[in-house]
């Protein structure tokens, strides 16, 4: 009988070893510019101790050479950090982020036309002509604005942990629903317009609702790429870098497809 359980035991040891080991996935949520708390070095250290092999930039395919080399800088946490690390370890590095993002912005009349309407909102709010309820959901959207706002300055610990998701996701529920729904019930927003670089015009509303819908589309499309290099590449350590508002959704995406394709997620500071 002893001989049988220590067989056994060899057995699922065995097993275990032999078992391939998952992959591991950082959603590392970041601040593109350097501010108190979190700079290009801060993130550099950060990359050092996970030490990934791929890099996924929230920037798109033509921020890349035919070889994936960045074909320009810029000043960003992210990219001056990425290059640092690039330079001194073997990693690949790929964007993941939807293909031309600003220019379909503003192709589908989104962009400026998001910003104008809410400009025009903050105006309403502040010259006393939103009603009772709609002031109040406008304030509470600020303040929230304000709380998420706050992390950036924190430490890269504190805009990465659920408890910020959760803030996150509120905030951006209030931007993109509780807003819109204001902007319907007043007609200056249906009846003011903008006139795209095409020379039709979209009004406020609409380009705000096509934001808020573009809002889902950006981050599903993220989402999916992430997890096209999970499912058909070889690299076993992964880090997705991402401004920290988009944190709750990627994780909301990703998380649920852990044992399906046999990776883990994981925060910076379990390593």
């Amino acid at each position: 009988m002893r001989r049988l359980l220590g067989l056994i035991v060899m057995m699922s040891v065995l097993l275990c070893c032999c078992a391939p080991k998952k992959k591991e996935l950082v959603l590392l949520g970041t601040v593109h510019q350097s501010v108190e708390n979190f700079t290009p070095d801060s993130l550099y250290n950060i990359l050092v101790k996970i030490k990934p092999d791929l890099i996924l930039f929230e920037v798109d395919s033509s921020l890349f050479t035919d070889t994936f080399e960045f074909n320009k800088t810029w000043d960003s946490n992210e990219n001056i950090a990425t290059v640092k690390y690039m330079d001194t370890f073997d990693v690949a590095v790929r964007p993941y982020e939807f293909t031309g993002r600003n220019a379909y912005r503003i192709k589908i009349g989104s962009r400026p036309t998001d910003g104008k309407a809410t400009q025009l909102l903050d105006s309403l709010y502040k010259n006393n002509q939103l009603d009772a309820a709609d002031a109040d959901t406008y304030e509470r959207f600020l303040k929230i604005n304000d709380s998420l706002n706050a992390f950036a300055y924190q430490g890269a610990r504190a805009f990465n942990s659920m408890e910020t998701d959760k803030i996150a996701e509120a905030r951006q529920d209030y931007q993109y629903k509780a807003l819109l729904n204001i902007m319907g019930q007043y007609p200056v927003f249906s009846e003011t317009y903008f006139v795209k670089q095409d020379g039709d015009s979209i009004s406020y509303f609409e380009g705000y609702k096509r934001a808020s819908e573009f809002w889902d589309l950006r981050n599903q499309t993220m989402a999916n790429n992430i997890l096209h290099f999970i499912r058909e590449s070889d690299y076993r350590k992964i880090v997705v870098l991402n401004g920290y508002f988009h944190r709750y959704y990627l994780n909301t995406l990703i998380r649920p497809k852990q044992d399906e394709l046999n990776f883990i997620v994981k925060e910076f500071y379990d390593y």
